[in-house]
């Protein structure tokens, strides 16, 4: 029984050495605690640098410390301790509880300030009451509280000053109570505090310092209550998740790289107020949709780097600046606007890595001939796109487009647009490759040259008879009176002829394409520009063979002819028709004066008698037409058709 209570006894006594309650006179501290194993302690009274101090070196298993009935006292330097020689009254001195393992602490209810480092590297700090006297959080005074997961600001507090909440890591919610005065968040404050979602500044606040809310974890940063707000320092806000900011109007500086590397930002609203986009300040973000600008004249280096995710960007006429890389890496870009009327300087490589031929750029309609002479600027497109291939810019692919690459291939001096063009397959460079992507283009069934006449100049096939069975060797000629060195071609056969071969006569490169439906696509060309002789010699040696379906009579038609001149100007031709004969039915063919070609969009029917002849389209549709004796025209749809008379059938393109 006597062990017992003699346990008992002891237990309590640990238990008074463990909670400690003591009130004490500046400097006497040390004096009131006897035992440095005290956990939890409460003072009144007042207290000096000198007791905080004793309470950071010897208290190391503190956990709770409560101060509210504390009055703190000014004094001279103490053992010239941070070579400092005097501490100011009513605040936390210079890393007075720095280090200290303690949980929560209440703060003295007439506390002014909080110094520097006052709890620096507290680990285990999850709790600190501020009293509603406090006005200012001095430098680094709660850095590398790791464990720190609230904070409520008195409306009394006016500056957190530099790095004041620094590395906490746990800070979950960081706000400001009604009727704040919170002037001044600097530089650093809340750096690195990755678990903080929650924050309000209050309506007071004007200034976010350089690196405050870096790191944050926010996702949606609304400051639009902060109707005070002027400045937004250096990389404020730099390589956090947010995903939406929005800035009240008040704002008119917001500095480099205030939102640099926030991945996710997708959305912002500037205000309306800010004159310049500062280098870095949204570069490698994800912003979508088009940014408001409004105001804006200077565009700083790098300030849009890397935003791929962007389509449109719009300049306000107050545009003068955009600086080097301002706009490079962004390769979602889709269409770009200036509206300032006199074009803006630029620096070095404003769209690196940008196709800028590619975009469309719209400018006042005024200043579109000096944006197209200004450096960088003439690399874009203006007003509606050119065609892919178009070369030489005269609205079409053809042929004349070859030979444009081959001049330029050749050492020829273009303008830049015209060298823009140049490169069909936008590898950066202009050579072959290019030719073939245009004759690719050329060669694409659904290319073709409009069916407008601007040349005499003219090809010729002479009328063939051949049987079932043969192969004929026919020769496609040039009448000219002016110098070509490219042609362009469809060649049409009726029914039962196949085309075996298409050869240049003259030393030229043929490529061709088999369009179906015995439709063949056919380009010829030289890579040193080579004449035709013309006058009627052979420019195309075409090879075709009959069988059992040839007709009586038919015809052969090339059309879409195009002639490349020595300037690269495409001129067309009207279609070359030439009668087919079937040999097996000569007695048919002497009585037989039906004659079918086309002239444009027309379909001429040239018959012996009144008839009826029956038109049947390549996807299946069919009309019949009356005939009279002689001539018949017929406007007709763009199309291939059939049409059958007499017994006969003819086979047309209408281009």
């Amino acid at each position: 029984m006597k062990n017992i209570i003699l346990f008992l006894t002891l237990a309590a006594m640990v238990l008074q050495v463990k909670a400690l309650d003591v009130t004490t006179t500046a400097g006497s501290l040390s004096s009131k605690v006897n035992n440095t194993g005290v956990t939890d302690l409460k003072v009144t009274g007042t207290m000096d640098a000198t007791d905080f101090y004793f309470i950071t070196d010897n208290l190391k298993q503190l956990r709770s410390l409560d101060l509210t009935g504390v009055q703190i006292v000014g004094c001279d330097y103490v053992c010239q301790r941070y070579w400092q020689e005097g501490f100011k009254a009513d605040e936390v001195p210079v890393g007075g509880l720095s280090g200290l393992n303690v949980t929560s602490v209440r703060l003295p209810s007439s506390l002014k300030s909080i110094g520097k480092g006052a709890f620096v590297g507290c680990l285990a700090l999850e709790e600190v009451v501020l009293p509603a006297t406090l006005d200012s959080i001095g430098e680094y005074a709660f850095a590398g509280c790791t464990a720190l997961q609230e904070v409520m600001l008195p409306a009394s507090v006016r500056v957190v000053d530099t790095g004041a909440f620094m590395g906490c890591t746990s800070l979950t919610s960081f706000k400001v109570e009604p009727g704040n005065r919170l002037k001044r968040l600097n530089a650093t404050a809340l750096l690195n505090c990755p678990s903080l979602t929650t924050l309000t500044l209050g309506s007071s606040i004007r200034t976010i310092g350089e690196c405050a809310l870096l790191g944050i974890g926010i996702q949606h940063l609304d400051l639009t209550a902060s109707s005070s707000l002027d400045s937004i320092g250096d990389w404020a806000v730099a390589m956090s998740p947010v995903a939406q900011v929005s800035l009240p109007s008040s704002v008119t500086s917001v500095g480099d790289g205030a939102f640099f590397y926030d991945k996710n930002l997708a959305t912002i609203g500037l205000g309306g107020k800010i004159e310049d986009i500062n280098d870095f300040l949204l570069a490698c973000t994800a912003l979508e949709g088009n940014v408001d600008l409004t105001g804006v004249s200077r565009i700083g280096d790098y300030a849009f780097y890397n935003v791929s995710t962007l389509p449109v960007v719009e300049l306000p006429a107050t545009v003068t600046w955009l600086g080097d890389y301002a706009m490079a890496g962004m390769t979602g870009l889709t269409a770009l606007t200036s509206n300032a009327v006199e074009v803006p300087a630029l620096g070095e490589h404003v769209w690196a890595g940008v196709k800028q031929r590619k975009i469309p750029l719209t400018v006042p309609a005024d200043s579109k001939s000096l944006y197209q002479e200004a450096d960088q600027w003439k690399e874009f497109m203006f007003g509606a796109s050119w065609l892919r291939g178009d070369v030489n810019n005269d609205g079409e692919v053809n042929i004349a487009d070859v030979n444009t690459l081959i001049d330029i291939i050749l050492g020829g001096r273009f303008d830049d647009q015209t060298m823009l063009r140049a490169d069909v397959n936008e590898d950066g460079e202009i050579g072959i490759a290019d030719i073939n992507a245009v004759i690719d283009i050329i060669l694409n069934p659904g290319s073709y040259a409009p069916a407008v006449i601007d040349t005499d100049d003219a090809l010729h096939l002479d009328e063939v008879s051949l049987r079932p069975g043969e192969q004929r060797t026919l020769q496609l000629t040039l009448d000219n009176a002016g110098n070509y060195s490219a042609v362009q071609c469809d060649i049409i056969l009726p029914i039962g002829l196949t085309l075996v071969d298409v050869a240049a006569s003259q030393g030229q490169v043929t490529e061709t394409r088999d369009l179906g439906d015995a439709w063949t696509r056919t380009i010829a060309y030289s890579m040193d520009k080579r004449r035709f002789d013309g006058e009627d010699k052979a420019v195309l040696t075409l090879t075709v063979r009959a069988d059992e379906a040839l007709a009586g009579t038919s015809q052969i038609t090339v059309s879409n002819v195009v002639l490349a001149d020595d300037n690269n100007v495409g001129w067309h031709a009207a279609d070359c028709v030439a009668t087919v004969n079937n040999t097996t039915g000569i007695e048919d063919l002497t009585a037989d004066a039906d004659r079918v070609w086309i002239e444009g969009r027309t379909l001429c029917i040239d018959t012996r008698n009144a008839a009826s002849a029956m038109v049947t389209a390549i996807n299946g549709a069919a009309r019949s037409l009356t005939l009279v004796q002689g001539e018949n025209r017929f406007d007709m749809e763009q199309g291939f058709y059939v049409v059958v008379l007499n017994g006969k059938s003819h086979k047309i393109a209408i281009r």
